[in-house]
């Protein structure tokens, strides 16, 4: 039974960016959030962004970096005076293969049943990093079950999840360039919100993009930069 007073008010974490106009204050717990688009538009830095502020707070973030694309000097660039308490509130698994991804969800899932209090948020950066070296037979069903453990995690823990995935090109009869997030349906259907980056041609500025959210309507879009303190 659910009642329904205790889940209009569920309380959002910041992305400490302009992201949170795009998301009413900021992603969603019990929901998995997925933020594609092409390599260095700003993915991971807007990760971190995330993660430095609910570890600020003294909450536990757990980040799944994939690519190695995490860094300590980047962390203590953007948190500053406050790096001794973000570093030991965010826990980073770095797996190296897409089996070991899994397992690696299922020491988190340990982990997190005797710590749940302490924990606000997973980040799986990125989810098919590893998802393309599998076989073409198992890796469809490793990921789905995966993204069902990310799910499980969100709504029996009441925390949020935030995932980063690529794109691959596809081209029509016409020759028009059009960019999908890899994975197709399997991870689209696990998403309840998702973002999409772009860069501006022609400038230093990206665009998040609005394309599927529980309560606003798609096509909304904001402009941001990356710079020294995070994203701006």
């Amino acid at each position: 039974m659910k009642i329904l007073s205790n889940m209009t008010n569920q309380e959002k974490i910041s992305t400490n960016s302009p992201l949170d106009e795009l998301l009413d204050g900021g992603i969603e717990k019990r929901t998995i959030t997925q933020i594609y688009g092409p390599p260095g538009v700003g993915k991971t830095n807007i990760c971190l962004n995330i993660a430095i502020g609910v570890a600020k707070r003294g909450k536990k973030v757990v980040y799944i970096d994939t690519e190695g694309g995490i860094s300590v000097d980047r962390i203590r660039q953007i948190s500053g005076e406050y790096f001794d308490t973000v570093a030991k509130n965010i826990i980073v698994f770095e797996p190296t293969s897409f089996k070991e991804q899994e397992e690696d969800l299922g020491l988190i899932e340990s982990w997190i049943s005797s710590n749940s209090a302490d924990v606000e948020l997973i980040i799986l950066d990125s989810a098919v990093a590893l998802f393309r070296v599998e076989d073409d037979s198992t890796k469809s069903h490793l990921l789905g079950k995966q993204m069902q453990m990310l799910s499980a995690l969100a709504i029996n823990h009441d925390l949020a999840v935030l995932v980063t995935n690529q794109i691959y090109a596809s081209f029509d009869e016409e020759s028009e360039e059009d960019f999908s997030p890899v994975g197709g349906t399997i991870i689209q259907y696990r998403s309840k919100i998702i973002i999409e980056l772009k860069r501006e041609e022609g400038t230093n500025q990206r665009i998040a993009l609005l394309k599927r959210h529980k309560s606003k309507r798609e096509g909304l879009a904001v402009h941001f930069l990356i710079t020294n303190n995070g994203i701006e």
